[in-house]
């Protein structure tokens, strides 16, 4: 999966940045987290939400890990799993700083190929 990880070791992937290959992704591929808004389902929905998030230049993500299974996901063509660290400032009103956390992102692929489910889980509560 030559698509893994991109975008993640420049330290501002699209978790910071919002911006990521909408080509590996399907267009109706549903993004489920422990994010109050979520899940949201398209690709499109899912960037509008995720693009100004955080603060670009006072924010950073940490590739930690990255493993893929053949077969595995909920439609058995594959499974691709990277585990990160992110901190930064969130753009609201009053600037909140995030300090470190990990997750997990766990991509789900189709018989094309393609993430058609981007399925997070994080080491943090949104609501502390």
């Amino acid at each position: 999966y030559d698509w893994v990880g991109a975008g993640v070791t420049d330290r501002r992937g699209y978790y910071i940045t919002g911006k990521l290959d909408s080509t590996i992704y399907t267009d109706d591929c549903l993004f489920k987290s422990p994010d109050p808004d979520m899940p949201v389902r398209g690709l499109r929905k899912y960037l509008s939400a995720a693009a100004q998030l955080f603060d670009q230049r006072q924010s950073c993500a940490e590739l930690l890990s990255i493993s893929s299974t053949e077969g595995g996901g909920e439609m058995g063509y594959g499974i691709v799993e990277v585990t990160w660290r992110l901190s930064g400032i969130i753009n609201l009103p009053w600037h909140p700083t995030v300090e470190p956390w990990t997750g997990s992102t766990r991509y789900h692929l189709d018989s094309d190929g393609l993430i058609y489910m981007h399925e997070e889980q994080w080491d943090i509560s949104v609501w502390r």
